[in-house]
């Protein structure tokens, strides 16, 4: 699911339509598993991303001190002698982990909307609560 879809699944999900509070009081466990079934298949995504980054970051790592295999050299050479110190330097820019690490950052933004969208969902109730006694109020009914 790309951030895109989920964001707008979350608006749609937290809004509370005020003449429909009791549909939404009872859907409110039902949002909830939703959620959470969704973190935890993001979670798993973002282990995986985390896996694809180190042995990426290994496999560019013998490449860039030359300890890669020949047929490696042969896809793609690489003629420069990189000092133990510029490692660093070369593995921070390389293309490909630049890209992995955006979707790592991406996946941990995701996670974070998903639980930010949880924790709405699961304190709808006492929004659900204050406007009905709110309704209460406006209609005269002190208790």
């Amino acid at each position: 699911m790309n951030i895109n879809d989920l964001r707008e699944m979350c608006q749609k999900d937290t809004k509370i339509n005020s003449m429909d509070i009791d549909g939404y009081s009872l859907s409110i466990p039902e949002l909830s598993n939703k959620y959470h079934q969704i973190a935890f298949d993001e979670r798993k995504t973002l282990r995986f991303l985390e896996a694809q980054y180190n042995i990426i970051k290994r496999e560019k790592w013998l490449y860039y001190t030359g300890k890669a295999n020949n047929d490696v050299y042969d896809k793609t050479p690489f003629d420069l002698k990189v000092l133990a110190k510029d490692i660093d330097l070369f593995l921070s820019s390389d293309k490909m982990i630049i890209d992995i690490k955006e979707k790592i950052e991406e996946q941990r933004d995701k996670i974070k909307i998903i639980e930010d969208t949880a924790k709405i969902i699961q304190n709808a109730s006492f929004n659900i609560n204050n406007t009905i006694k709110w309704k209460k109020f406006l209609s005269g009914d002190l208790t």
